[in-house]
């Protein structure tokens, strides 16, 4: 029986859940396994921030795969399909390479690099997997599929963190890379065991594919038409609307996650200790059941109405932070708020996620949803830039108030989003110049 992923619910959901997993494994083996064991070797923390800076520079830089991704592959085996066996067989080698590092304390510059190559080859499978999720996702099932995705780059990190690390502690380095080179390889087959589309072609060779559905999707044909099509995405209301959502979403969050800790530390008495706890612990737990359930409401109700909902329960956090300012002193309380915090922001990634993917015109698809993503990095960057000036406009209390009316006002600018607006203005056809049918107003939320 052949496996084929667009006609398979359950395996595609299965296939791009065990991908995003994978994407998690590198990343939490090098931020915390590989970060605790440079520690025990005596390594400096010049030298690991070296090595852990390099982590986060190929998904920076991520967008620049889009175009590439979109004009160019192997159709006979998939549109994305090809790429994604690259960028696995590309971590897997980067990772092997490892084990041929004779000192790690002495060879962090080659650690480095090695770091760099890894991520590289995960931010290429990234960008590859989110097209793929576009182009075989059925808009019902973005949503749950989003909040699946974004929970299993978390077991990822858990498995790249926890489980890598203490392996490294009873077994030692080399064998903790085996097992993740392993781990990789294993999850490898599940695409390369899977078909995208009927007819395509498992490996390349001479065959008989013209029977392939992955040769008839469309696609441009140059990266100057690709960026003409670019250009005609981002002039539709939806779209640019959609772009300020993505840039102004998260600046609330990233500001809190800055001027909140120092507050908390600096005047209301808590340990470094028990912050760690909570932001690096408790957090993250609350963060993965808020991404399984943002995906499952937006599954239900819609993507715009669940972020909707999202922004309106992060106003809620907000506006409870002000409410209870005379009892900040209260450590169950503040942890509870900030749970609860967590748990909507992921819930709001998630719905964002799925809107912006109804967005996204499908022969650009991995262009323009990078491009999203780009955005959202940028919102990040921007609120972390603000918050020294947001901290210092006014009292900590009226600071919540702010963030209470920077989300309510998002809510404006998502009711004049058509999720719809993509398809029904520019079809599937890269070379059609005409709506593929009259586009509406905005729907009702």
């Amino acid at each position: 029986m052949k496996l084929i992923l667009s006609e398979n619910p359950a395996l595609r959901l299965s296939t791009l859940c065990v991908l995003y997993a994978a994407q998690g494994i590198p990343d939490g083996f090098v931020r915390i396994a590989l970060k605790t064991h440079m520690i025990s070797e005596g390594v400096s923390t010049q030298s690991i921030g070296a090595v852990i800076q390099m982590v986060s520079w190929p998904w920076a830089l991520k967008w620049i795969w889009g175009p590439f991704i979109d004009r160019y592959g192997y159709l006979p085996m998939g549109r994305r399909r090809p790429w994604i066996l690259a960028a696995q067989m590309g971590m897997a080698l980067a990772l092997c390479s490892m084990l041929f590092v004779p000192d790690l304390t002495a060879s962090i510059g080659m650690i480095a690099a090695m770091v760099l190559l890894v991520n590289i080859f995960a931010s290429l499978q990234d960008v590859s997997v989110d097209a793929l999720a576009i182009d075989l996702l059925p808009p019902e099932e973005r949503g749950m599929a989003n909040g699946f995705m974004y929970g299993s780059s978390y077991a990822g990190t858990f498995i790249g963190g926890a489980v890598l690390g203490w392996c490294i502690l009873h077994y030692g380095f080399s064998t903790a890379i085996a097992t993740q080179v392993t781990l990789l390889l294993l999850i490898a087959t599940a695409p390369f065991l899977c078909r995208e589309r009927r007819g395509d072609l498992l490996v390349p060779g001479p065959a008989d594919h013209h029977h392939s559905r992955s040769e008839d999707v469309a696609h441009p044909s140059s990266l100057r038409q690709l960026f003409g099509m670019l250009i005609r995405a981002f002039s539709l209301r939806s779209t640019v609307l959609a772009a300020a959502l993505a840039i102004g979403s998260l600046v609330t969050v990233n500001s809190h996650l800055v001027f909140w800790p120092v507050h908390l530390q600096r005047e209301l008495g808590w340990s470094s200790g028990q912050w760690l706890n909570l932001e690096g612990n408790l957090a993250v737990w609350c963060g993965l059941g808020g991404s399984l359930a943002g995906g499952l409401v937006a599954s239900v109700f819609g993507p715009k109405r669940t972020v909707v909902l999202s922004l309106g329960c992060m106003a809620a956090c907000w506006l409870a932070y002000y409410f209870v300012a005379d009892h900040w002193t209260n450590h169950s309380l503040l942890t509870g708020l900030f749970l609860a915090e967590s748990t909507a922001a992921a819930f709001l990634q998630v719905s964002m996620f799925a809107l912006f993917m109804g967005l996204c015109w499908s022969p650009i698809a991995a262009t323009q949803f990078t491009a999203y993503m780009a955005m959202l990095n940028l919102s990040n960057g921007l609120g972390a830039r603000f918050a020294g000036s947001i901290e210092g406009a006014f009292a900590m209390p009226i600071n919540h108030l702010v963030l209470a009316a920077i989300q309510l006002a998002l809510i404006a600018v998502v009711l004049g989003i058509n999720p719809n607006q993509v398809v029904e203005t520019l079809g599937s056809n890269p070379d059609s110049e005409t709506p593929a049918r009259p586009s509406p107003g905005p729907i009702e939320v």
